[in-house]
């Protein structure tokens, strides 16, 4: 009877101390730095003066770590676009010049490579942040973490010139090579973000 009574007493103690805190994985945000922005939402976005990518980190247990990788990421992705944007063009282009598919892809390839070879972006800046502090009840307590955002930019000059050192070494690998076709089409590449096409 008194082992019955002392386990009913841990079961009611440990009911009134569960249903005091917060269900067991709940979150809630506790903090942020501001109001919630649009463009977390928005991952890439590009107009005639900039182009942005937004980069996050979450679920970061130290702030400024979380910080860091979100800009981080928002420059993978910003080199990421500049390679899909390299590929896609050269290889449309290419194509569209009746070059041997082979070189299609070589080439296309080539201007790539240049582009993930560049370890640095010229003139990347990070106009906009934003964080959130988010609370976790778990069966043993509150625990924290936080969501980060950063949102890169770079105009859309220096992100042409980016696309522009990938075709002229494009071109100067068709000149090596004698491809007088690869060549025109690296020139008409080069000459079309030079005219803002």
């Amino acid at each position: 009877m008194k082992n019955t009574l002392r386990f009913l007493t841990v079961i009611i103690a440990a009911a009134v101390i569960y249903s005091c805190g917060g269900s067991v994985g709940e979150e809630s945000k506790v903090e942020s730095s501001g109001s919630r922005p649009d463009w977390i939402f928005k991952p890439t976005t590009k107009d005639n003066q900039y182009v942005l990518v937004t980069g996050e980190m979450t679920k970061s247990k130290d702030r400024a770590f979380g910080m860091n990788q979100a800009y981080a990421d928002g420059v993978r992705k910003l080199l990421n676009m500049m390679i899909n944007d390299v590929k896609t063009q050269s290889s449309q282009v290419l194509r569209g010049s009746n070059v041997e598919e082979g070189d299609v892809e070589k080439y296309s390839e080539f201007a790539v490579a240049w582009i993930s070879q560049t370890y640095t972006i010229a003139n990347v800046e990070n106009p906009e942040t934003y964080w959130e502090k988010v609370k976790v009840d778990t069966p043993y307590g509150e625990t924290y973490y936080y969501d980060c955002y950063s949102r890169v930019r770079i105009t859309r000059g220096d992100f042409n010139k980016s696309l522009t050192g990938a075709f002229e070494s494009m071109r100067k690998r068709a000149r090596d090579d004698n491809k007088k076709t690869v060549e025109d089409v690296a020139e008409k590449l080069i000459e079309d973000l030079n005219n803002g096409k």
